[in-house]
């Protein structure tokens, strides 16, 4: 179950910290920008409490990022009451306006929402509005490759889980990769470092470099276009610039090298 309150104390704190900024632009939040900061908030809060999320939310896996259409519905009234302005402005890329929201940093509502969140949020919040503020495309960028959703497919819900670190047995101490072999094989293994060594250096005074001239310069440059132009042909005939459409497996989405649980 949700918790109202708590999804508008982010948005609420997510703004002051934006109002901080010197630049005016910096100082406005759209309502993308809004969702996804409180994405980032659970995501922090799951880290440290088994999955669970602070807001209780059922992210979902939405075209291009987490989505929470409640988050949504709930900035307007989140952020009306506290003393945001809200700013509408034609859009380039759709008929419906762009919206902002705006508010004087207040140090006191500041403090006052500090006290209330946890400590994971308070200082995960201004690190990541500080970081990205109204910059769309980046902040997408970010939380497109978060682990809830490079394990998720299109439509389904986000599991915080999969942000828990397993915990080590503390009964067990790391023995160092030395430290585990018997002296025979280390004794073995320092004398073969110790020949490549001797090999290397050898090698490094045998060689008289050339001074760097104008005429030395143009020769390398010859030969490495040279090679260049031979490995490419290796490749064969290069590819026909024409369209192209390619089809991807469903299965793609929970696939290992996406999740990287490699």
């Amino acid at each position: 179950m949700s918790d109202p309150t708590k999804i508008r104390q982010i948005m609420q704190y997510a703004l002051l910290v934006s109002g901080k900024n010197d630049d005016p632009y910096d100082r406005q939040l759209g309502p993308i920008h809004l969702v996804k900061y409180v994405y980032l908030a659970d995501m922090e809060y799951a880290k440290r409490h088994d999955g669970q999320t602070y807001t209780g939310i059922d992210w979902k896996f939405h075209h291009f990022g987490p989505w929470s259409t409640e988050v949504f519905f709930q900035i307007e009234e989140a952020l009306v009451p506290f003393g945001a302005e809200r700013r509408s402005f034609p859009s380039k890329f759709s008929d419906d306006d762009c919206v902002r929201w705006h508010i004087d940093f207040n140090e006191a509502a500041y403090g006052r929402l500090r006290n209330e969140l946890p400590s994971e949020i308070k200082h995960a919040v201004p690190g990541y509005v500080e970081k990205y503020r109204a910059d769309t495309t980046s902040l997408l960028h970010f939380v497109y490759a978060t682990r809830p959703m490079l394990h998720a497919a299109p439509g389904e819900s986000l599991d915080f889980y999969v942000l828990v670190e397993p915990k080590m047995d503390k009964g067990e101490e790391y023995v160092p990769y030395m430290a585990r072999l018997s002296n025979t094989k280390r004794k073995k293994l320092k004398q073969g470092m110790d020949e490549m060594r001797e090999r290397f250096r050898q090698r490094m005074a045998e060689k008289t470099p050339e001074p760097y001239t104008a005429r030395s310069i143009g020769k390398m440059d010859a030969v490495f276009e040279e090679g260049i132009a031979w490995l490419d042909g290796l490749a064969g005939d290069p590819f026909p610039e024409e369209g192209a459409i390619v089809h991807f497996s469903d299965e793609v989405w929970k696939s290992k090298s996406r999740s990287g649980d490699v």
